[in-house]
């Protein structure tokens, strides 16, 4: 059984990947295990598990997902864990985080650096994953989602009132998307949706996604998705 750690800074990267792995995988193939992990500095680290885990003992792959609780401890979490998930023999560790807040544009090059800084790579890999400029970039170049989210928020919908057509837009890569979960919550408020930081709010949008779509299509045009799922198929 292949064992891979996922450290992800908040609740929607981490609903977001067990969804994601389950729909690659298919979730008689995998174990996912989800945990929050918090304090550290000058308060002792706390590791609590969250919900029921979804154990087979056939399948081949074993996830741990991990809510570092922000971007800022994504890093300095994987450092503190690394031996132990050694020893426990996982074969690879990610680091999922946003860019924004604390990051601009220009310092992503930057960002890479200095995640990277002292972090050991020998027996088990660990790389980081940036979602430009936040998660919610990929949920809105997923066309799809937004039929089930409500029926008014059609592709000319979206270009009429946003200036954006989520079927061919990059939405990573320009100005235009600096605000990602801003501009997602306003799209939805504008059918009457609020899209908030609870988890009903998330799994909602989670759950809506089109999977298959994010697979074959929107990873061609969103370069940070692409990277994330690729990587996941070298693991596995």
């Amino acid at each position: 059984m292949k064992r891979i750690a996922f450290f992800v800074e908040g609740l929607t990267e981490q609903l977001f990947i067990e969804k994601l792995l389950s729909e690659i995988l298919g979730k008689k193939n995998l174990s996912i295990v989800k945990k929050k992990m918090r304090g550290g500095s000058k308060v002792s680290i706390n590791i609590t598990e969250i919900g029921s885990p979804q154990i087979n003992e056939n399948a081949d792959y074993y996830f741990l997902i991990i809510d570092c609780g922000g971007e800022t401890t994504v890093a300095s979490y994987i450092k503190d864990q690394r031996v132990s998930l050694l020893e426990k023999g996982y074969n690879g560790i990610f680091g999922l985080l946003d860019v924004r807040p604390n990051w601009q544009r220009n310092d992503i090059e930057k960002l890479k650096k200095f995640l990277y800084y002292g972090l050991p790579q020998k027996n088990i890999e660990t790389k980081f994953l940036l979602s430009i400029m936040e998660i919610e970039a990929w949920f809105l170049a997923e066309e799809n989602h937004y039929k089930k989210i409500n029926s008014r928020l059609t592709s000319d919908f979206l270009l009429q009132n946003y200036s954006f057509n989520p079927k061919t837009e990059n939405t990573e890569n320009t100005e235009n998307f600096d605000e990602p979960a801003t501009l997602l919550s306003e799209i939805y408020l504008s059918a009457g949706i609020k899209y908030n930081k609870n988890k009903k709010s998330i799994s909602k949008t989670v759950n809506s996604l089109d999977y298959s779509n994010l697979y074959l299509e929107v990873k061609n045009r969103i370069p940070s998705l692409n990277e994330l799922i690729e990587s996941i198929e070298n693991k596995i």
